[in-house]
């Protein structure tokens, strides 16, 4: 088995799947092997492969000659390999350190290959070396108009407006065809939605869900070609930098264009049928309102302003580039809305939230008006959460009314949660029977059914059968669901377009890599240093002990994607403590995980104490990973779990008056009570993924100093005995959010140091709405650079209470700006302040502005403040 050592998994195509729907009258791309050129070798007897780029090494996978040149040429490479009767190996020639025997072609007719048992496949250590010659057009999955039939009608006719080439293709499909374009074909996975397609009008099947939340959910394309998987968003919110969410979105639609073009999949089966298309849904923007919430590791931030603005940022990034006639891809929102509870105290299918039009309004709803609106997403995904005896996917008043009425939005596709609409029926008791179901969805607005075949099984036919729904609302939910793929050129030649082009060495590139990690440098937060413990000094002996010491997989959030490695697991990233070791040149640098995450297992305590007590500082991951939370799994305490607490105090205990450095891993806040004090310092790391281990010791060693700002409040451990999970207000008893909440945290939101000290000095132009403040910050540090982020806050009029009853926030974010300064470098920042900054929410959900002194504030989320009043 080539030495038996496996490089890793690579899933790879069904050979008896066409990649599309592809017509004879355009070739598809395709490898014919040269027989002539078949030669039998010797492999991997050195323990060093003959050719060095493995294509595939994953058994049972199908493998054919032909498949093997088509991987081979994705990196244009001119030698391939076929092994072991389902590996496949590639290279321009033989690897120098190995030059392998040529053996009797008999020796590789022993194994058949596994996806056509009448071709050799090798043997063990024996593989039939070969050249191919590939050609024709490779063509992206999902892609229409390829036959001289279809090609010659209105619908394909690009010289025709966009409406009536859509309104053509509508008008010649049966009822039945529609239906099919509506909902998942249940012999694939129905939640990831493959439509039925309509193939005698040149329509290949589809698939519409493609989750992005942090990374496109794929195989990996080759070694070193996986999805880039970015941090969780609460990481990347904490950079307050818009600059950084849009790249974001650049780097993903760019990978989703580059694997939707070779046809490429995701990692879960049946394989391949799970096909990369240029939906996605993603980002999910349901502000961070209870800390327990377990899909917290999926979402930004408390903030209205900073939720909305993240979901712009990150939706602009993702729908537009360099092809201004095409969307790179339609961005879908998640989860409209009011969604957060999974099972804490409540099953999320069957819970009815009381909310009120002012918390919804004042709290929820901006983030989606963000990323509609000023974002442009043309996508959206009603929740799985009942809001006021109403399920959001059969909520016409948030689908029609708000979206496309109110925000002005007509075209956005809405796509049902997986099962949301046999939930009606099942959990909710919404609906009578599963027509009531898909009639009532249908008719409030909700465009494709997702994780169930409700809509295509017959039940949405005999609806409009009964009369309970009718084919105008099937034909304008299909509008919508045509639109976007027209929107994306799928209707359009592959030659006119841009994005057609992109190909796999986007995958990962250098360029997306080193925008990944600029991401999780500007987000992660150092919340406490008051002896300047950090940086510290390569050379120093140091311990990194904590069961996040050496995760791997537990670096990631629950939206990190299928696949972050080629061999699958996590092998390929790096730990914290490995990074440490790294970094730490000259020193002498101990790694031990102490405890589990949450287990009751001591075994390992006394190794990591005695770690701690040889070295002279010590690093203590700690925090949670998505075992704790996730989606289904919310969380009954924010505290540590299993044995975390007691180690870190047994941790700190050890190490005396030696410096500990707390590191935080987690998507949601921990609350760490009795370690806030003793700690010397203390960093909030969110989920860093695949390069924040390296950020994190690079940072730690001072090698950069580009940190972030909280963007959630770490409220106390007790806050849980304070309030209800599933009591939606935020402004009622102790409150909600930095806006409402009257405890004291442990850290406040927008909370960050830096190594250098900054100072500033602010002033306005006058004190009235369209006055400017102008700040200047000074980096008063003479040898390092750092980051800094200036947030704007509003303070509504002091005795405003005393004529209104609407809850007033105490304070609320409504500008912010990130700069990097050099050593004694000085800059300036301007804020206009506009009437937006000023309003506040009523009962009935309106924006108001109040007469009176209103005052404006700019922090630093450290040292003094700066106000000015503004008077109405």
């Amino acid at each position: 088995m080539a030495g038996g050592a496996r490089l890793g998994l690579f899933v790879v195509l069904l050979v008896s799947l066409p990649l599309a729907l592809v017509s004879a009258d355009v070739e598809e791309y395709s490898c014919v092997p040269d027989t002539s050129s078949f030669t039998c070798y010797t492999d991997y007897t050195t323990g060093i492969r003959a050719l060095t780029w493995t294509a595939q090494e994953v058994d049972s996978a199908p493998m054919t000659q032909e498949y093997c040149a088509y991987l081979c040429a994705l990196f244009n490479y001119s030698l391939n390999a076929v092994e072991y009767s389902y590996q496949c190996f590639c290279g321009d020639g033989f690897n120098p350190d190995f030059i392998p025997e040529e053996r009797p072609m008999s020796e590789c007719q022993v194994m058949k290959c596994s996806g056509n048992s009448g071709e050799w496949c090798g043997d063990s250590d024996r593989m039939i070396v070969f050249t191919a010659k590939c050609g024709g057009t490779r063509i992206p999955h999902g892609h229409a108009c390829l036959d001289d039939t279809s090609a010659a009608l209105p619908y394909c006719d690009t010289s025709l407006p966009k409406d009536k080439r859509i309104q053509d293709l509508i008008d010649r499909m049966t009822l039945e065809e529609k239906l099919g374009l509506l909902g998942p074909d249940p012999q694939y996975n129905t939640c990831a939605f493959r439509d039925f397609g309509v193939t005698r009008l040149g329509v290949p099947s589809y698939t519409h869900l493609m989750e992005v939340n942090t990374a496109i959910a794929s195989s990996c394309v080759a070694p070193m070609h996986c999805a880039t998987t970015f941090a969780a968003p609460a990481a990347l919110a904490a950079s307050f930098n818009e600059t950084v969410w849009q790249l974001k979105g650049n780097v993903i639609s760019s990978e989703m264009r580059a694997m939707n073009n070779i046809g490429w999949h995701r990692a879960v089966g049946p394989i391949p049928t799970i096909m990369i298309g240029l939906e996605g849904y993603g980002p999910n923007i349901n502000l961070v309102r209870d800390p327990r919430f377990g899909r917290n590791c999926e979402l930004p931030s408390e903030d209205p302003l900073v939720t909305a603005s993240y979901a712009a940022g990150y939706v602009s990034g993702c729908q537009f580039g360099e092809d201004s006639k095409y969307y790179k891809m339609i961005s879908g929102l998640k989860h409209y809305y009011m969604y957060s509870l999974e099972d804490t105290e409540e099953d999320r299918s069957k819970f009815n939230a009381l909310v009120s039009q002012f918390d919804m309004w004042d709290s929820e709803l901006p983030g989606f008006k963000g990323g509609f609106i000023d974002g442009g997403a043309m996508m959206t995904m009603c929740a799985y959460s009942s809001v006021n005896g109403m399920p959001s996917c059969a909520n016409t008043y948030i689908l029609n009314g708000i979206i496309r009425n109110f925000w002005g939005k007509p075209d956005v596709l809405v796509g049902t949660d997986c099962g949301a609409v046999a939930n009606m029926v099942n959990a909710n008791n919404y609906a009578l029977t599963a027509w009531d179901a898909v009639a009532k969805t249908l008719n409030a607005g909700a465009d494709e059914e997702l994780g169930d075949d409700y809509f295509t099984s017959g039940v949405l036919m005999e609806a409009i059968n009964r009369g309970m729904t009718d084919e105008d609302h099937v034909n304008r939910a299909l509008y919508r669901a045509l639109n976007s793929r027209f929107l994306t050129g799928q209707f359009d030649p592959l030659d006119d377009q841009v994005y057609t082009t992109y190909g796999v060495d986007l995958i990962n590139s250098t360029y997306h890599q080193q925008i990944n990690y600029e991401g999780i440098l500007q987000g992660l937060i150092l919340l406490k240093n008051p002896n300047h413990d950090l940086p510290l000094n390569a050379g120093v002996k140091v311990a990194v002990v904590g069961p996040h010491a050496v995760s791997r997989h537990g670096l990631l959030e629950d939206y990190a994607g299928d696949e972050q490695c080629f061999s699958g697991g996590d092998y390929c990233i790096p730990t914290i403590g490995e990074m440490i070791t790294s970094v730490n040149n000259g020193g002498i640098t101990l790694v031990e995980k102490g405890v589990d995450i949450n287990s009751a297992d001591t075994s390992g305590i006394d190794a990591a104490l005695a770690a701690v007590s040889a070295s002279d500082v010590t690093v203590l991951c700690i925090g949670i990973d998505t075992t704790i939370e996730g989606e289904t799994n919310d969380r009954t305490t924010i505290s540590l779990p299993g044995l975390q607490e007691s180690f870190s105090e047994q941790v700190l205990a050890t190490a005396g008056t030696k410096p500990v450095i707390i590191v935080i891993v987690s998507g949601g806040i921990v609350a760490i009570d009795s370690l806030v004090e003793p700690a010397s310092s203390i960093i909030q790391a969110f989920y860093p993924s695949t390069m924040g281990a390296l950020a994190l010791a690079r940072s730690i060693f001072g090698l950069e100093n580009r940190w972030g700002k909280l963007p959630v409040t770490i409220y106390a451990s007790n806050f849980i005995n304070e309030i209800s999970m599933t009591d939606y207000h935020f402004s009622t008893g102790v409150g909600r959010t930095y806006r409402y909440y009257t405890g004291t945290p442990l850290f406040e939101f927008g909370t960050g140091l830096s190594y250098v000290m900054f100072s500033m000095t602010c002033k306005a132009s006058g004190s009235t709405i369209g006055a400017t403040i102008t700040c200047t910050v000074y980096n008063t540090d003479s040898y390092m650079s750092g980051d800094e982020v200036l947030m704007l806050f509003h303070y509504a009029p002091s005795d405003l209470s005393d004529t209104v009853t609407h809850p007033i926030p105490m304070k609320q974010l409504v500008g912010f700006q990130r700069i990097t300064l050099s050593p004694l470098q000085s800059t300036q920042v301007t804020f206009t302040t506009t009437e937006d900054m000023l309003l506040l929410t009523n009962w009935e959900g309106n924006s108001v502005l109040y007469s009176g002194t209103h005052y404006l504030e700019v922090s630093r989320g450290t040292g003094s403040v700066w106000n000015t009043p503004v008077i109405v």
